[in-house]
């Protein structure tokens, strides 16, 4: 299908620390790229240099075949949506938020019934619209902040460790949302939890201390490991009680 985003040895460095070194991939169209590493490794980091959070040190990254310094910062944003560990929830209604959105991007009015499909695309009913954002639990709130980054339509949604926060039953309504995704649009994910990589991931790659250990289709990372790194990775994981 051909790969929406390209990094071409890609570095990040902060002083003369070097946190993103020499990173190359390509995600394809349709998937679900998930990034994984013990923490520190510059899983977190790494996304942010999609749609210039962090401005890269060197290298290329192409989206869609272009540099992405060739788009405004703004349409970038716009095509490339981020969802954090933690979503920020605004004074207000559902709705509200969902309209914010709209405004912080300088996205136009759509109407009012987008804002029903996207809640149902992140698993929260039509009523919640007009439910105080605050209050919602925190498993209602990640998925909000779902929602909010679907409504502006993006072309890829970056999730930064969503489920990180939130306890095993609302980590499972995210990763419900994030499989219900996966081909209706390019899905990058960074996620610590290997059993919730293993549900939704089409592709794998395991980075650790900014570089790219290995990388390949879901089946290929998790049943045919080839590296010693991803294999002490992998063990380390169901050792803990992870899948075999």
């Amino acid at each position: 299908m051909g790969s929406v985003l390209s990094l071409r040895g890609v570095n990040f460095q902060v002083g003369d620390k070097r946190l993103i070194d020499d990173v190359s991939m390509e995600i394809e169209q349709g998937s679900c790229f998930c990034i994984v590493g013990p923490s520190g490794s510059g899983k977190s980091t790494l996304i942010r240099l999609f749609n210039r959070l962090n401005v890269k040190t060197s290298g290329d990254i192409l989206y869609r075949d272009h540099p992405i310094e060739f788009y405004p910062v703004s349409q970038l944003r716009h095509r490339i949506g981020m969802v954090f560990q933690r979503t920020t929830v605004f004074p207000g209604t559902v709705a509200d938020n969902l309209k914010l959105a709209l405004q912080f991007q300088n996205a136009k009015t759509i109407e009012s019934s987008r804002f029903t499909t996207v809640l149902q695309q992140a698993g929260l009913k039509p009523a919640y619209l007009s439910e105080n954002a605050e209050l919602l639990s925190g498993g209602e709130q990640q998925r909000l902040g779902i929602a909010r980054a679907l409504v502006i339509e993006p072309d890829v949604l970056c999730l930064d460790e969503p489920t990180s926060a939130l306890d095993v039953e609302a980590a499972h309504q995210v990763i419900d949302t994030v499989k219900s995704l996966r081909g209706k649009m390019t899905v990058v994910m960074v996620n610590h939890r290997l059993e919730e990589v293993e549900e939704v991931a089409t592709h794998v790659a395991l980075i650790d201390g900014g570089k790219i250990i290995e990388m390949g289709t879901s089946d290929e990372f998790f049943q045919h490991p080839q590296t010693d790194r991803l294999k002490a990775f992998l063990a380390a994981y169901r050792r803990k009680g992870g899948a075999s």
